[in-house]
């Protein structure tokens, strides 16, 4: 039996959180569920910006991968809140002008990164009380892994 119902290849790519972001495939590269950003939130700045949606993930991604390692500077340089095991830092433009170099990102792709992480933020700090004022807007959004809890 086939089945012949559409395909949306526009949607974002993801697992099912209770699969630990881990297929058992050895050789797979993160997906979006490995990050910290609600699919909605990376699909609206996607259609925003003109930018693909897989690129933004890749984009997204890469990024995450990045700046996990990079907690330590953000935390001595930056005002911070933890809302739900992300970390959700203010920064300013210049931040954003360092990880374009690092990663050699095109324009539109990283206005679009930059919105994503901006948006996450504002979605994560409204339900709660912490007091980051997000200033220009500019922010960095980054998953907290057990290792960095712990310490």
């Amino acid at each position: 039996m086939s089945d012949d119902r559409p395909v949306d290849e526009t949607a974002i790519p993801t697992r099912p959180v209770t699969d630990g972001g881990r297929d058992g495939g050895g050789g797979e590269t993160a997906e979006l569920s490995d990050t910290p950003f609600d699919p909605a939130v990376v699909e609206s700045v996607a259609a925003d910006a003109g930018v693909p949606v897989e690129g933004l993930v890749d984009a997204l991604v890469v990024l995450d991968a990045s700046l996990i390692g990079s907690h330590p500077t953000y935390e001595r340089e930056c005002e911070y809140a933890t809302v739900e095991g992300v970390r959700v830092y203010a920064v300013d433009t210049a931040a954003w002008e360092s990880l374009r170099e690092a990663h050699d990102l095109d324009g539109a792709l990283l206005d679009a990164a930059r919105r994503a992480h901006a948006d996450q933020a504002r979605e994560l700090l409204a339900p709660t009380d912490a007091a980051l004022s997000l200033g220009d807007g500019a922010a960095i959004v980054v998953g907290i892994d057990t290792a960095e809890v712990m310490n």
